[in-house]
């Protein structure tokens, strides 16, 4: 390693809150430690990795999340990524689920097209699966180099299923590469996490709440999963009167693949599967769930585990906007989601708007909130009670049919307003009007515009559309005879509008069954005279509710009336309805943003016929865009797509919504920390253990790297020159040796060449004329210059201002020669005797048939002496056999 050209290349993870992304190179060898991605990433990062996509030897990954691999298939797909891949074997498995579930996800909110599920399966068909701590020996150009996996969010301390980080085989490094993003955080035991969230739960359960739990799709909330499946076990917790499951697309693999993992699990774990044969991820409790739908099969109240962690996509994001309008329920955050920024930070950030870096998650200002940090209060309104109003873009993939694709195209091509129009209904604020006073100020604020409405009436020709919409007529008439005999004015009121908006007394809005009086009269909306006449009945105010019908017999069998009806039209796009959530006991069911877009995809036409034949779906021979509208009809149906019989309806089109809202926080917020990543305490230790004789410290911001700068200078006595700290697209030489150089042969030169080969290596001297950089006309010369990513990469290559070797212009004088090797005397004592000549060691000295000795002087030079005989030459042929001779 000291006689090799060592440099370190970071492209994101180095003074940032970005992924970790950095090639190490040592001489011509290029290899790809770690490649992590977030949506805060600039495409210029990922556009500066893919130049060198095709230099790339290998890469090393040490986890199976988005933040250590997500960088991966956009490698693979977009830039030609070509090279082995290593890691362990359950992060192999893991990680390929992390990337389906983030794709199913993203696809299902947004126009996702960084990378495709293809581009998955080919990324992971490049993987090399290894074992924990094993030292693998690369080929090609890394031949000669070994490397052994460790990762860089390393956890010394043992979790509940998994052993801690061993650094015991580990000698004392030449170079270290080192993450202290939490050089300055201090996170509490096992012990107190465990129980704080056991209390937690308990206490929110006990008052009627449901729980969300924002995890990750198959890293820490492993743990999670296991130390709540304990607790519904034992029937001395208390919560086996409770639901508990867990909502992700992929969550059934996750713990299928887990199962198969127990060897790479702690020793505790494996006494278990070994003594009683059980396996701990075998879940009796936990129930799966794969949609939104099915956890309606789930008792309430209920304990959720749901995808993403940092509540950017994924049906965490989903079940925030439905339970955090209620006081009963609590949402716990479980990780920092790779912001490892401290409150300062985030506080001149949002003042300053610092460029190149990344925004503030959802999940990282809900954490702020639960610590009483100042600058998550920063920019929300708060409505009545001090309730803080969450700024919130909820969007959902939803179906298009071909003739509301025609009629919006020619609307577009025609009326300019009429587009502008559409998008109101899309992209809507929940804002109050100003300058009304409080008694004209009482109006209904309502999502869309009246032009959307008007196409309600086009539905009145199909039957099953015509009493879905009485039914929802009859509940917006419901909620509009609360909201009048609360708000004591009346108004317009749409009756495709779930929460009617009311502006509170203070000027701040609140909605629904927020409102401080919201009792309904029971048959008042079915009066034929309206208010204006009197009742002969008295009536007196009831709570309003809505009537939960029971989808399953008696024997909890689920029961489909599609399988029973003549019409085989089962799965049409006319025939898939928006599911409604109920709202009673404690969840909180789909509000403001589902039911909007719920009424906009309704009223499009569809393009299917009652008459058109379809054949059979068979999703094992589906392609690719099939499948991804199977996801869609899959999220947005109620009927149950794995019905026999079903049909897959053709010619369908999606798109994407937002609906921007503010959101009430009015549950509980709690961050309990269960990232399993060394604290700054830990990292100290492990430093000073490892006595590196020179360090790079990279991590998440500028003052854990200064702590930690600090720890060696003052405990390791590390000199500057040998602590680096790199910063955004910085390149670190760690090159020590002052007679190493590197330069470009020409062709011409390179065919003179006579190579001698010895051991694995061919050497040969070399006569040439140096040229300098800027004398080279054609600097891409001898390479390929495909894409331009690739020709951006010559570029940078060239960037060293590398001279170039031209064969001699002038004589060439001969130089001495050289013998390279140094072989040992008892090596040559084997070759001697294999030889049939007799040799010994007689004080040091390797003595040949009493007449021909071999020594090694002071110098460490090898000479020969002896008399001239047959054996003198034979010795010497076999010794100069052990040389390349220049």
């Amino acid at each position: 390693m000291a006689t090799s050209i060592i440099k370190l290349h970071t492209f994101s993870g180095a003074g940032d809150s970005y992924p970790p992304c950095f090639i190490l190179q040592v001489d011509d060898f290029y290899c790809l430690l770690d490649c992590g991605w977030s949506e805060n990433l600039p495409r210029s990062r990922i556009a500066e990795v893919g130049k060198w996509a095709k230099r790339i030897g290998a890469v090393l990954i040490s986890h199976p999340s988005m933040r250590h691999l997500g960088l991966l298939p956009i490698l693979v797909g977009k830039y030609g990524l070509k090279c082995p891949v290593y890691s362990t074997t359950p992060v192999f498995r893991l990680g390929q689920l992390f990337c389906y579930d983030e794709f199913q996800s993203r696809f299902l909110c947004e126009d996702f097209s960084l990378f495709s599920l293809d581009d998955v399966d080919d990324a992971f068909e490049l993987f090399v699966q290894v074992k924990y701590s094993q030292t693998i020996n690369l080929q090609g150009k890394g031949r000669g180099l070994s490397v052994t996996p460790l990762p860089s969010d390393f956890n010394n301390e043992k979790s509940r299923h998994l052993n801690g980080a061993a650094f015991d085989a580990c000698i004392r490094p030449r170079l270290l590469i080192i993450d202290v993003s939490n050089a300055l955080y201090t996170h509490v035991g096992r012990k107190d996490r465990n129980e704080a969230l056991r209390q937690l739960l308990l206490k929110t359960l006990r008052r009627g709440g449901n729980v969300l739990v924002a995890v990750d799709t198959a890293g820490y909330c492993l743990e999670i999963a296991y130390m709540l499946e304990s607790l519904w076990h034992s029937p001395e917790s208390g919560f086996m009167a409770y639901g508990l499951a867990m909502l992700s697309h992929v969550g059934y693999s996750v713990f299928d693949f887990t199962k198969s993992l127990v060897e790479w699990m702690s020793e505790r774990i494996l006494r278990s599967f070994e003594d009683q044969r059980c396996n701990p991820f075998h879940l009796r409790h936990m129930q799966l769930c794969h949609t939104a739908d099915q956890l309606d099969c789930v008792s309430n109240p209920r304990v959720i585990l749901a995808t993403d962690a940092g509540l950017r996509t994924g049906f965490s994001r989903l079940l925030f906007v439905d339970w955090a309008d209620n006081e009963l329920n609590t949402v716990v955050i479980t990780s920092r989601d790779g912001d490892f920024r401290e409150a300062k930070d985030l506080s001149l950030l949002l003042q300053q708007q610092q460029p190149n870096q990344p925004d503030v998650s959802l999940a990282r200002r809900l954490i702020g909130l639960s610590r009483g940090e100042e600058w998550a209060h920063e920019g929300l309104a708060t409505a009545a009670a001090d309730t803080l109003l969450i700024p919130f873009d909820f969007s959902q993939r939803v179906l298009v049919s071909e003739e509301s694709d025609t009629g919006e195209g020619e609307g577009e091509k025609g009326n300019s307003e009429a587009g502008a129009g559409r998008s109101s209904v899309v992209e809507t604020t929940l804002v109050h009007s100003k300058g009304t006073d409080a008694g004209a100020g009482n109006q209904f604020r309502n999502f869309g515009n009246s032009d959307v409405f008007d196409a309600i009436d086009d539905l009145d020709n199909n039957e099953d559309d015509t009493e879905n919409d009485g039914d929802e007529v009859g509940t917006g008439q419901a909620h509009a005879s609360s909201a009048t005999s609360g708000g004591g004015t009346g108004g317009s009121v749409f009756f495709n509008q779930p929460y009617s908006l009311l502006p509170s007394s203070n000027g701040t809005l609140t909605h629904g069954r927020h409102m401080a009086c919201y009792d309904i009269f029971p048959g008042a909306q079915v009066h034929s005279g309206g208010q204006f006449f009197r009742s002969t009945k008295r009536t007196q105010p009831v709570f309003p509710t809505t009537e939960r019908v029971v989808q399953w017999d008696e024997y909890g069998e689920k029961i489909d009336t599609n399988v029973y009806r003549m019409s085989a039209e089962v799965g049409g796009p006319d025939g898939v309805k928006k599911r409604h959530q109920s709202s009673a006991t404690s969840g909180g069911g789909r509000n403001v943003g589902s039911r909007a877009l719920s009424t906009s995809s309704r009223v499009e036409k569809t393009t299917s016929t009652r008459g058109e034949k379809k054949s059979r779906f068979d999703i094992h021979s589906a392609s690719s865009d099939q499948l991804l509208n199977l996801l869609v009809l899959q999220n947005i149906s109620s009927s149950s797509l794995t019905t026999p019989g079903f049909q897959m309806p053709t010619n369908i089109a999606t798109k994407c919504m937002t609906v921007k809202m503010e959101i009430p926080l009015r549950c509980d917020v709690s961050f309990i920390d269960y990232e399993s990543r060394s604290d700054g305490k830990a990292l100290r230790k492990i430093i000073t253990g490892l006595r590196p004789h020179e360090v790079i410290l990279v991590g998440a911001t500028r003052s854990a790297i200064d702590a930690m700068v600090e720890h060696c200078r003052s405990d390791l006595q590390l000199k500057d020159e040998v602590i680096h700290t790199p910063s955004g697209l910085d390149v670190v030489n760690c090159t020590k040796e002052g007679d190493i150089y590197q330069a470009r042969m020409k062709d011409s030169l390179v065919t003179g060449l006579r190579f001698t080969k010895i051991r694995e290596y061919e050497l040969a001297w070399v006569d040439a004329d140096i040229l300098e950089a800027e004398e080279n006309a054609n600097p891409t010369n001898g390479l390929e210059a495909g894409a331009d990513g690739e020709a951006s990469l010559v570029t940078i290559l060239a960037s060293d201002a590398l001279p170039v070797l031209a064969p001699p212009s002038g004589p060439v004088v001969d130089h001495p020669t050289v013998f390279v090797n140094e072989p040992k005397l008892s090596d040559m004592k084997q070759l001697l005797l294999n030889q049939g000549l007799q040799a010994e060691f007689v004080s040091g000295v390797l003595v040949v048939d009493n007449c021909v000795s071999i020594k090694r002087t002071e110098t460490g030079r090898m000479t020969l002496e002896g008399v001239i005989s047959p054996t003198y030459f034979v010795v010497r042929d076999i010794l100069y056999r052990q040389f390349a001779i220049l």
